[in-house]
């Protein structure tokens, strides 16, 4: 993993030189972010990038976003910071899940820290209990359309109705982590039987490893999909609207990352 981080690294490194960008944050998604990547899975590096004052001052629309072509251990790309305060306030899952990251690659605190503050301001519980449960039903869906199934696929739905459980049961986003959120969640003994048997398997299989039907982790997602379905509908929100606060934000970030470099 060292020398892996070390290209990583040395990936973003180069970014900033050729896009004239600082780079903030940094860290792993997808299975090795969430905590249960197989032998082979590949190494999701996101990143967030500011750009220099002026480069916003345009009536322009301008790429905001850095992307790499992808290959079976990279797969790197990134957002500009405007873009990306515009999702948190919208509370997109995804940006969030970014900010708890323990996997990271860069990170400037400070900047991080308010980003944090303000995803916190803005966290929708409707908006991202959605998010969770259109995956589980997606990928539960696949499960039940063959007799075999992609190992993966099971974690595809048991971290996101163990994120739906940790909303409902303590109002705040989910940890990047399975683990970590499902050690402070309520789940049946016998389903923490299961999982923890096939967390097993998965870590010493690769991606393409398939099993039979798990009749009782099927049902057990039925029950939740379907439940949380019924709550969902029924839960009211009101949103933030506080806007001035992530143009405070977003100005200084800009500040802070580039206070020692001439404009």
């Amino acid at each position: 993993m060292t020398d892996i981080k070390e290209q990583i690294q040395n990936k973003l490194y180069a970014t900033e030189e050729q896009y004239n960008v600082k780079i903030p944050l940094a860290v792993e998604s997808g299975s090795r972010g969430w905590g249960f990547a197989s032998a082979d899975s590949d190494y999701d590096c996101r990143f967030i990038y500011v750009h220099k004052k002026d480069w916003y001052l345009t009536v322009l629309d301008k790429m905001d976003f850095i992307e790499y072509p992808a290959d079976s251990v990279f797969d790197i790309n990134g957002w500009d910071i405007r873009k990306f305060i515009k999702h948190i306030i919208k509370s997109n899952a995804v940006m969030l899940e970014w900010l708890s990251s323990n996997e990271v690659y860069v990170k400037n605190e400070r900047v991080t820290g308010l980003l944090q503050n303000l995803a916190a301001s803005f966290f929708n519980p409707i908006a991202v209990s959605h998010h969770y449960l259109s995956i589980a039903k997606n990928k539960l869906a696949q499960i039940l359309s063959e007799d075999t199934s992609k190992l993966k696929r099971y974690f595809y739905v048991l971290r996101p109705i163990a994120n739906l459980n940790y909303i409902h049961q303590h109002g705040v986003m989910p940890y990047m982590e399975y683990d970590k959120t499902l050690a402070e969640t309520a789940i049946p003994p016998e389903i923490l039987s299961e999982i923890k048997e096939l967390t097993a398997i998965k870590a010493s299989s690769d991606e393409t490893l398939k099993i039979e039907r798990n009749e009782k982790l099927i049902a057990y997602f039925t029950q939740e999909i379907n439940s949380f379905t019924v709550r969902l509908n029924g839960m009211k929100f009101e949103k933030n609207r506080a806007y001035f606060r992530a143009d405070a934000v977003f100005r200084e970030i800009i500040e802070r990352v580039w206070e020692n470099e001439c404009n």
